[in-house]
Order: C-alpha cells, then sequence, then structure tokens
C-alpha cells in the first residue's frame, strides 16, 4: 500500500515548521503511529537533532534524525534499523526544510512507495523569488499518491500577505548575486509590493 504525502509551503515565517511538529504530535498521540522526523543538516535554526519552530507559542522542537542534505539515502538504512528496534513499520516520515534536500522528488517518492506517510515543509520559493530545490515539485506526488498541499501564511509589516522571503544583510535587501546557501536567520517575509531585490537581472 502506498503512502500519501503531506506538503506544507509558504516564505520564512509561515509557520511551517510549527505545523509540521503539529502534525507530526497528532500522529503519534491520537493515531499511535511512530513518526521519524529527518533534518538536513543544511537546516541552521534548532541545535544539533532538533527540528525548531521560531514560533514561541507553537508547537516549538522535537528531536530529530540529521542527515546530509546532499545525500539523504542512507536515511532508508536508518529506517530499516528503527523498525527492528521498535518492532513495528514507521508509518510516517516528517522532513523539514525540505528545500535543502537534493534528490527531494525521488526520495519522497520512494518513501511513499515503500507505504510510508510522509509530511514535508519547505520554502517554495529562495530569496531570488525562484523556486527553491524541488519543493513545487512535490505537488506532482499529492496529485499521484493522495493527500494535501497546505499554503503556509505569512504577513508583510504593511499587513498584506507576503509571498517572499526577504533576505537582509546588515539590515539592507540582500543583492540578486549572493549565494542561495547562507548561514544565519536575517530574513523578513514581504509582500509584492515591499519585496526588494538589488541587481535583479530582469
Amino acid at each position: 500500500m502506498q503512502g500519501k504525502l503531506e506538503l506544507m509551503l509558504g516564505p520564512m515565517r509561515s509557520n511551517k515548521t510549527a505545523e509540521l511538529l503539529r502534525r507530526c504530535d497528532m500522529r503519534r498521540h491520537y493515531a499511535g503511529q511512530y513518526v521519524l522526523v529527518l533534518k538536513p543538516n543544511d537546516d541552521t535554526k534548532g541545535g544539533p537533532g532538533m527540528v525548531e519552530s521560531r514560533n514561541p507559542d507553537g508547537h516549538g522542537k522535537m528531536q530529530a534524525l540529521e542527515f546530509k542534505a546532499a545525500d539523504p539515502w542512507p536515511v532508508l538504512e536508518l529506517i530499516e534499523r528503527k523498525e527492528q528496534e521498535i518492532g513495528k513499520r514507521v508509518e510516517c516520515i516528517a522532513i523539514d526544510e525540505g528545500q535543502f534536500v537534493e534528490g527531494l522528488f525521488i526520495f519522497v517518492k520512494n518513501l511513499l512507495d515503500a507505504g510510508h506517510d510522509v509530511l514535508v515543509a519547505g520554502l517554495d520559493l529562495d530569496f531570488r523569488a525562484m523556486p527553491f530545490g524541488e519543493m513545487l515539485n512535490l505537488s506532482w506526488l499529492v496529485n499521484a499518491y493522495g493527500g494535501g498541499i497546505t499554503e503556509c501564511m505569512a504577513y508583510c509589516s504593511c499587513g498584506a500577505r507576503a509571498l517572499y522571503s526577504q533576505r537582509l544583510i546588515d539590515g539592507q535587501p540582500a543583492p540578486y548575486d549572493s549565494p542561495i546557501k547562507v548561514p544565519g536567520d536575517a530574513y523578513e517575509p514581504r509582500c509584492a509590493e515591499h519585496f526588494i531585490l538589488p541587481g535583479r537581472p530582469h
């Protein structure tokens, strides 16, 4: 039996991680499922082996299995070991910050084909307002395997809905040619009117 995919997309500060952790908690407490939370090593928020929400009022943090974002495949062996340890199937795999995971589409497809339900939270767009990693590609898997897509909402300081993640360097908008992945947490959710991208080539 194939698994189903629940996808949580949105800009920075849209409570994606809080929603992921809430669903993990619900599955554990009400459905009695074993939920394995995964964290790519490119995720710098929270401590090592910990998925943590920035929302102080939401579901705060959970222990997670940290893996190399560039090579998620060793996780499959760890899932198998965990199933042997607990004497049952791991019903659900939750992946935070999915935009960092290389080969995310085929990795998630493999998990679904193996019968695991999968939860994935991540940014839909990078700071350049371009698709980030393979997050948007996962919508095809939702259509093919079932599940759902949740567009997590964030708001600009003006009160309008924010669709963009504004990266700031020393308080100023980051230029287009700065690296896609940088450590740190200097981002603001912005609406289209207030999103600024210096040096954009078009």
